[in-house]
């Protein structure tokens, strides 16, 4: 059954009454539920109402975008945090989450639900990211009307506009998005660990 243009009040009680009639209910999210579903109100109702239940972990835009434009997110010496948010719109973040206040960090930015509002996130991101980082424009990942758009930062409000893009879009900021070569001390031969200790020294 689909969703979209169900209310919490009309889901909840039809699950809760599919299971107790001995039905196994699927309740099916795209992309990770942990992101940005409003899945912790509708564990909130489940539990309240003592009904079993299991969080199934899916991939999350961010990660498919990374997949699809071949890239490491955190790169050596580079980048090696990342950064899941929003811009404010008809939902708030906590003023210590706004954007321009992460954008200092200058980490891989992976911004969710903000299309609407891209004039401002690219303001508030060029306060701090230089304006040819390169960003990943991401519209529908993984349907078969995906777009991605890989363009510098002070481009991004006019692209995104061009195309038409409102809802369904993941940016992703990242200076690992253009970086030069690099090596991890992961598989480096000077690098032991414990799958791969310091060989022996003979003694002479």
């Amino acid at each position: 059954m689909a969703t979209a243009g169900l209310t919490l009040e009309a889901i909840a009680p039809l699950m809760i009454e599919r299971v107790r009639a001995g039905q196994s209910v699927v309740r099916l999210h795209s992309g990770d539920p942990s992101l940005y579903s409003a899945i912790h109100e509708q564990i909130q109702i489940l539990a309240a109402a003592e009904i079993a239940f299991e969080v199934i972990p899916g991939i999350s835009a961010f990660q498919a975008a990374a997949a699809k434009l071949n890239a490491e997110l955190t790169i050596p010496g580079l980048v090696q945090s990342i950064i899941l948010t929003r811009i404010s719109g008809r939902t708030q973040v906590p003023e210590t989450e706004e954007l321009e206040a992460l954008a200092a960090h200058q980490t891989s930015l992976c911004l969710y639900l903000s299309a609407r509002h891209v004039e401002a996130a690219q303001a508030r991101l060029m306060v701090h990211y230089p304006a040819d980082t390169p960003v990943a424009i991401c519209y529908r990942l993984g349907w078969p009307d995906e777009q991605i758009h890989l363009v510098s930062l002070d481009q991004m409000a006019t692209v995104t506009r061009d195309v038409d893009l409102i809802r369904t879009t993941l940016y992703v900021v990242s200076p690992a998005l253009g970086a030069a070569k690099a090596r991890s001390r992961l598989y480096n031969p000077d690098h032991t660990h414990l799958f791969r200790p310091r060989p022996s020294q003979t003694q002479t």
